[in-house]
């Protein structure tokens, strides 16, 4: 028992950290990109290069977290994204920018397929899905930590939260080094051969459904996320600090919602039913961000938003890591492939439409998500 808590810290720790410097990125990208000379559509083309590498490579490293045990993928992926962070913090020019966090992408893509494939070795089916709304959970702190740390920080320099994250994955990377054991056991054997694109292909009705829903969950809050700072700053004249600490209330509600409750109220009303709430109520807060005119208002619509995704995102990977006759390492990077194509898309197509108009990213991810919404109301 002492073992798998010991285990189980330092995975929550380790998406802390990394959901840490994807949360610092939000408040200061946009600006720190507007001084190198970037357009709404390149920041986001800048946000989406990392998704790009994600969808590529999280399948591969989970692939390999199934015949090489999940402990040195999760290492490879500290390792990576301590280096490539010190990367993103010297750059001087867009080019370096885009070098660094397409590097980061692919490295600390490990990351996350692998640590929910362990937590999905360790846990019983009863546990899985507060299992994962304990990653879900790590990863909201991450998020509440990440934006305050970069728009306190960066009123020094820039470069300074980038290093400082990187400086927490080495400790990180230490401890793990030392202290994490191997869940995947030897005697533990491919189930069936494994091919990503026919997978996905092969996949019908409800669970089908689901990867679909885990894409659309995943474009909409990252079409708000990739624009968000630019319209806080153009509509309200927030700065880096304001939009830090909205980005920060957003992680507090993930951490509430997925630390404390998912487990108790996936028990009592099931996967399907959270993520049916989950979607009206993103869908209500994505269309009221733009009707916001202070910082009070537009924190209570944006923290509606992040309930919703709280409410979805353990329960879909619940469901998925339930039904699946593939090993959990290649079955949650498929997943994370798919929710990465969702953050590859959206910060494009947000960007592009922002440039058109400012409502449109926000009224078109509450639009999505209302519509399947009512589609999984009848299915």
């Amino acid at each position: 028992m002492a073992i798998r808590f010991q285990s189980t810290l330092i995975l929550l720790i380790t998406m802390f950290l990394v959901m840490v410097g994807f949360g610092i990125i939000f408040p200061i990208l946009p600006f720190f990109s507007i001084n190198l000379g970037a357009t709404p559509f390149q920041i986001g083309m800048l946000m989406a290069s990392y998704s790009l590498m994600q969808f590529i490579f999280a399948p591969f490293w989970g692939s390999l977290s199934d015949r090489y045990g999940r402990r040195p993928i999760i290492l490879i992926g500290l390792g990576g994204f301590a280096i490539t962070f010190i990367l993103f913090g010297m750059a001087t020019n867009l080019f370096t920018l885009f070098a660094s966090r397409i590097l980061g992408g692919i490295l600390s893509s490990a990351c996350l397929p692998t640590v929910m494939a362990y937590m999905a070795d360790v846990t019983s089916e009863e546990e899985r899905g507060a299992g994962m709304g304990l990653i879900g959970a790590a990863m909201g702190l991450g998020i509440i930590v990440g934006p305050a740390i970069g728009g306190i920080f960066s009123q020094f320099h820039f470069s300074f939260p980038f290093f400082f994250s990187a400086g927490l994955a080495f400790i990180n990377l230490i401890f793990a080094t030392f202290f994490l054991k191997e869940s995947k056991t030897k005697q533990s054997k491919p189930r069936v051969k494994y091919n990503r694109i026919k997978h996905l292909l092969s996949l019908k009705g409800f669970i089908a459904f689901i990867f679909l829903l885990v894409f659309v969950v995943s474009f909409s809050i990252s079409a708000m996320e990739s624009t968000f700072s630019l319209f806080a700053k153009d509509r309200l004249n927030f700065g880096v600090a304001e939009i830090g600490w909205i980005f920060a209330g957003m992680g507090v509600v993930g951490v509430i919602v997925q630390g404390f409750f998912i487990g108790k109220l996936t028990k009592r009303f099931g996967e399907e039913f959270l993520i049916k709430a989950g979607l009206f109520i993103s869908a209500l807060g994505y269309s009221l961000i733009i009707f916001a005119s202070n910082l009070p208002t537009l924190m209570v619509f944006v923290i509606l938003a992040s309930l919703g995704q709280g409410l979805c995102r353990p329960s879909m990977a619940s469901l998925i890591s339930k039904d699946t006759e593939f090993e959990e390492g290649v079955t949650m990077g498929t997943m994370q492939s798919v929710d990465s194509l969702g953050r590859i898309l959206g910060p494009v197509l947000g960007g592009l439409a922002f440039e058109f108009h400012y409502a449109i990213p926000y009224l078109s991810s509450g639009f999505l998500n209302f519509v399947f919404g009512l589609i999984l109301s009848f299915i």
